[in-house]
């Protein structure tokens, strides 16, 4: 098995210089030498583990230095092979992504401590070489898609942990396939139920939106004619439909419709080409080309009536599907030098992941986990944006509080609403969060 696994590695290695098959070859065996009589859980040889994380990126191309690193994840944490033996024979730089991915000494600290003390390092880490935070997620999702194995006290928060800070940490590097097997993944194990719930109300859902699909593919490709390179339909990812559907989204927000062009400026032809063949609907316009919110996510957003049902249009260039399907590895493309990836990572680790959690109450005692620093404007996007665009007041341990006041960890906050639309410019001021920041600029700009 394990020789069927290394020859698949290499198979997908293809797009490598020969060199640095060779180099990942060298890597493979010293990793299977380290781990030699090692078990995982599951039974299987623990070689198994880092070769199927290696391979998870192998499927986003990923440049050699991150495979030689995804396979001696473990060789640190797990053996006696010291760092510096990595260093000597495969250089600085994977030497200096396994120390970060390897995890301090227990000790005496507590598992909470220990949790947090492990992600701010791996987090600092990360700021100076994003490949730190991508390999720990490949980790995270082979992890998880062999969390079967192990006992129920331990799947549940292994999964909330997954669900809290690994999805939005994928999302945030435009990991999108990733994080969507990790949401699914984690919302079977959280909640049996509910996630076969959606999942029938999605399939149910899909057969109608098909029709939809070929019904558009056929009138929109021949209305654009050789502007419009190719249509195709998506969804949610399942955790995300089920929050979507908790919000009171309609079955049909939950699908999409994306038409891919030659270039971004012809993204607004095709966009006059589906307002003439199809009713808009006021205020769904949302233009992330000429304002540019995540370099994922260069796109335009629409939504239109096609026999009475609301159907969501996604217009992108191929060059920024590219970017879609890829995520931070179409960034990482070439060879860059320490301070260009130091500067990436800088860019796309975001401040708010390195602040220190509070965790905030709802009075039925819920609990919303923000940044040190979130205000009240921030709980109220982070709980339900629609209460939040009606949030007339607050009330912090039972009493009356300005909508920007800062909030302090363990803290009971009670939303009090209107019928109205209360959300103003100067709450820009005050919102701490990418999530409170980003739904007031778009509800001020529509």
């Amino acid at each position: 098995m394990i020789n069927t696994l290394k020859e698949r590695l290499i198979q997908l290695s293809n797009y490598l210089s020969q060199s640095e098959i060779d180099l990942l070859e060298q890597a493979i065996n010293f990793a299977d030498n380290a781990h030699h009589g090692q078990k995982r859980a599951t039974g299987e040889p623990y070689i198994t583990h880092p070769l199927a994380v290696c391979e998870i990126l192998l499927e986003y191309k990923a440049d050699v230095t991150s495979l030689i690193s995804a396979l001696l994840h473990d060789v640190v944490e797990d053996t006696d092979t010291p760092i510096h033996e990595i260093e000597l024979k495969f250089g600085e730089q994977v030497s200096s992504i396994v120390e970060g991915l390897t995890k301090v000494e227990k000790g005496q600290l507590e598992k909470e401590e220990y949790t947090a003390i492990n992600t701010e390092k791996l987090l600092s880490a990360s700021v100076n070489d994003i490949r730190i935070a991508i390999i720990k997620i490949a980790d995270r999702l082979h992890n998880m898609r062999t969390l079967s194995v192990k006992k129920i006290e331990k799947k549940i928060p292994y999964a909330n942990e997954t669900i809290i800070f690994f999805v939005p940490l994928a999302e945030r590097l435009g990991l999108y396939r990733m994080q969507k097997e990790l949401e699914e993944l984690s919302f079977n194990y959280l909640n049996p139920p509910k996630s076969k719930t959606v999942q029938k109300l999605i399939n149910n859902y899909a057969v109608k939106f098909e029709a939809i699909f070929i019904k558009c593919f056929d009138e929109v490709k021949k209305e654009g004619d050789s502007l419009i390179l190719d249509l195709e339909w998506n969804k949610e990812p399942l955790y995300r439909s089920y929050c979507l559907l908790l919000e009171e989204h309609a079955l049909s927000d939950l699908f999409s419709i994306k038409v891919i062009t030659n270039a971004p400026l012809l993204c607004y032809t095709a966009l006059g080409i589906i307002h003439r063949l199809y009713t808009p609907i006021e205020h769904q316009l949302i233009d992330n080309i000429a304002i540019v919110k995540s370099p994922f996510l260069k796109q335009l957003k629409t939504k239109v009536l096609i026999n009475n049902i609301e159907v969501i249009f996604i217009i992108q260039s191929e060059c920024d599907k590219k970017m879609n399907d890829n995520g931070v590895f179409e960034l990482l493309k070439g060879d860059l030098s320490s301070s260009e990836i130091t500067t990436l990572s800088n860019d796309l680790i975001a401040f708010e992941l390195l602040q220190r959690i509070i965790t905030v109450y709802t009075p039925k005692m819920d609990v919303v986990s923000l940044p040190k620093g979130s205000t009240i404007i921030d709980f109220a996007f982070s709980l339900n944006s629609q209460l939040a665009f009606s949030m007339s007041a607050a009330k912090v341990n039972g009493q009356n509080k300005p909508i920007q006041t800062v909030l302090n960890d363990m803290d009971v906050v009670e939303i009090l609403t209107t019928n109205n639309n209360m959300v103003k410019s100067d709450w820009l001021i005050y919102a701490q969060t990418s999530k409170a920041i980003k739904e007031i600029n778009e509800l001020l700009n529509m």
